[in-house]
């Protein structure tokens, strides 16, 4: 049987960050976890204070490109410092397993798949209000 956890328990209390660090080093049920319930959390606490999907998006494709090292230098990841110290958090579990090209892909996507989860609740609230 498997454990679904209620909204209001992703929103607040999920450890995010080490559901990415055991996500990107192991895979099976860790990865499943970290593009399921751990990537819904993550909208949640970006929506929470307001980063939107463009900066995690933007974010994605720069670790893409230039990798954990480069994301981590950024004076801000995004903008705010609260915002920053979250997503800054996220690179450094990400980041916890060494430079490793697979890894950083695989954050990338995460990251483009948390902007995805907040565009689409976006768009579901605006369609009913």
């Amino acid at each position: 049987m498997t454990n679904v956890l209620p909204d209001t328990e992703l929103m607040t209390g999920y450890d995010v960050e080490a559901a990415i660090t055991r996500g990107l080093l192991i895979d099976g049920v860790p990865r499943r976890v970290l593009f399921g319930e751990a990537a819904i959390a993550a909208s949640y606490q970006a929506e929470a204070l307001r980063i939107g999907p463009y900066p995690l998006g933007f974010l994605a494709q720069y670790v893409r490109a230039g990798g954990f090292t480069a994301a981590l230098d950024l004076p801000e990841p995004v903008t705010g410092r609260a915002e920053g110290e979250l997503v800054r958090g996220w690179l450094r579990a990400a980041a916890a397993g060494g430079a490793d090209l697979r890894r950083e892909v695989l954050f990338a996507r995460w990251l483009a798949e948390v902007a995805l989860l907040i565009t689409m609740r976006r768009q579901v609230r605006e369609e009913a209000g």
